[in-house]
């Protein structure tokens, strides 16, 4: 596969490329958003048996909470809720304890997202405002340098970002364990492949051909790492990235590894351009080339100190920025970490699997059950972008995900405290808030990705407020935030459903073009990994 690669430390690329109109930024086929969904209902949950779980205890405590919202506190209604999952409790205790906390923070988004809009509607920008909530928060944690206050919340929103990356690409065998960071010395020659299969398919795009490129998902010793299939999904050949150091040592190891393998006469081994004539005298019986072309579609392996490069952006941290907090510097520094929230909200709209997933999940459980639209829903989403008005059900669907992460359908989230969880389903609603608005023609594709980043500002302004710095990545909902707001569309009904789905995926465009400015350059994972042929995959 690559050097000195082994099954332990192999991460693994479950996220396929897949074909995205440039135009318009729609997915071309039904296949393919079958593959998205079933994809992410394996990272997610493990089994779209849990998703169906999770989405029916949704409905459930939604439908509940409307049942009983003018007879009982919010309160006693939700410790009520959860004392129907007896087993998921240490003792009533607990059970309560969680149930005031998803409370408390629903109503503390609520009241931050209520004095951002006040701050807008005062002409003030988002930057202000955040400036504003990092020197009440460095004064709340009793921190006297502001500076390095701000520079503590602008790393953890880096490593926020970062994580989703290593979410879209990199993910361990076992989908309930942790998330592998990218510190595997062999993570260039991933790269390769990742970079190998993205020219294969956009090349095929732009030629209409039906082939495509597949990086393979097994971390077996003798598995293969692409696959070329036709349209009918059969397997044309197979191709063993190999990419070693284009010197002596290297060629020497490469040998060795070659001779480790029994390769058949449909495979064709990519190697750099140095390697290609002394392993073709080595082994006149291998298909060996520095490209691959097929049916007028090609593929070509870049230089090794490409693949190294891009390596090293993908591993290091930055230099590490010495923050002053002063008037000069206040106002950029807070400019900063607003981009980096905008960066969030752009990750969150381009779950498209996990969206479609929540869909087709929500449609299978109508289809078994007689379930009617929901009102406080509905009003939801009709309501203002700047509305805070609707906690209850809110709070209903921020239950309904501590229940199923306790009973171990969301292995996502295994062990995430009750506050953490509510968080998350407090964006996923805003942010599909904000795609129903933009398919109502109420908001451009931009002003709606803008409104996100305003719904991602908020959870990062109420977690500074709250002196969580280390809580920031949960400001982005990330795949489980684009199921959610799938799911909850069903519950609110087809006339609300159908719009947002179909925004989720038109936003995704727009969501790829500010990634690819705030990445161009700099971090990327490998060549085109946000631009529109990848990003529509991201389950």
């Amino acid at each position: 596969m690559v050097e000195e690669q082994t099954e332990a430390n192999t991460m693994t690329h479950l996220h396929q490329p897949v074909v995205i109109d440039s135009v318009t930024g729609l997915i071309f086929d039904e296949t393919t958003e079958d593959k998205l969904a079933d994809q992410a209902a394996i990272d997610l949950f493990d089994n779209q048996d849990d998703a169906q779980k999770t989405s029916g205890v949704i409905a459930d405590f939604v439908h509940s909470y409307s049942r009983h919202k003018n007879t009982l506190p919010l309160e006693v209604w939700l410790d009520q809720e959860f004392a129907k999952y007896p087993d998921i409790w240490v003792d009533d205790a607990e059970r309560h304890e969680t149930a005031l906390k998803v409370i408390e923070t629903v109503q503390k988004n609520n009241k931050t997202k209520a004095d951002l809009y006040a701050h807008f509607d005062k002409g003030k920008s988002r930057e202000s405002w955040l400036a504003n909530k990092i020197e009440q928060g460095a004064s709340s944690a009793g921190v006297a340098n502001v500076g390095k206050y701000a520079q503590d919340i602008d790393e953890a929103l880096e490593q926020a970002t970062t994580t989703m990356k290593d979410i879209i690409f990199n993910k361990p065998q076992d989908a309930g364990g942790d998330l592998i960071a990218n510190g595997n010395s062999n993570l260039h020659g991933l790269i390769a492949e990742a970079d190998l299969a993205n020219q294969f398919n956009l090349n095929a795009t732009t030629s209409n051909s039906t082939l495509k490129a597949e990086v393979l998902s097994s971390n077996k010793l003798h598995s293969h790492d692409i696959q070329i299939k036709d349209a009918t999904g059969s397997v044309l050949e197979n191709i063993q990235v190999k990419l070693y150091k284009p010197d002596k040592e290297g060629l020497n190891s490469l040998i060795q590894n070659i001779k480790s393998h029994d390769y058949d006469k449909n495979t064709t081994l990519i190697v750099t351009k140095e390697h290609v004539a002394p392993l073709r005298e080595k082994f006149p019986d291998l298909k060996i080339d520095s490209q691959y072309e097929r049916d007028g579609v090609k593929m070509e392996m870049d230089e090794y100190d490409y693949h190294i490069e891009s390596k090293n952006q993908a591993q290091q941290q930055a230099e590490t920025k010495q923050y002053e907090w002063n008037d000069a510097n206040r106002m950029n520094i807070a400019k900063e970490i607003g981009k980096k929230a905008l960066i969030g909200a752009a990750f969150n709209a381009g779950f498209q699997g996990a969206r479609i997933l929540g869909r087709r999940v929500w449609n299978s459980l109508t289809g078994k059950e007689n379930r009617s639209a929901n009102e406080d829903l509905q009003e939801f989403f009709e309501s203002s972008i700047k509305s805070t008005a609707n906690v209850g059900v809110q709070v209903a669907v921020s239950g309904a995900l501590v229940v199923a992460v306790k009973n171990g359908w969301l292995t996502v989230l295994q062990d995430t405290p009750a506050g953490k969880i509510a968080n998350i389903a407090y964006v996923a609603m805003e942010n599909a808030k904000c795609l129903y608005k933009c398919a109502k023609g109420e908001m451009t594709t931009t002003e709606a990705l803008d409104a996100m980043g305003n719904t991602t500002s908020t959870a990062v302004g109420g977690i500074i407020g709250a002196v969580e710095v280390a809580a920031l990545g949960l400001a982005f909902s990330g795949p489980l935030g684009a199921f959610v707001g799938a799911v909850i569309g069903g519950i609110a009904g087809n006339a609300i459903a159908e719009p947002l789905y179909h925004a989720g995926k038109v936003i995704v465009k727009t969501a790829a073009k500010v990634l690819q400015s705030a990445y161009e350059g700099t971090t990327t994972m490998a060549k085109g990994v946000f631009n529109t042929v990848t990003f529509g995959l991201f389950a």
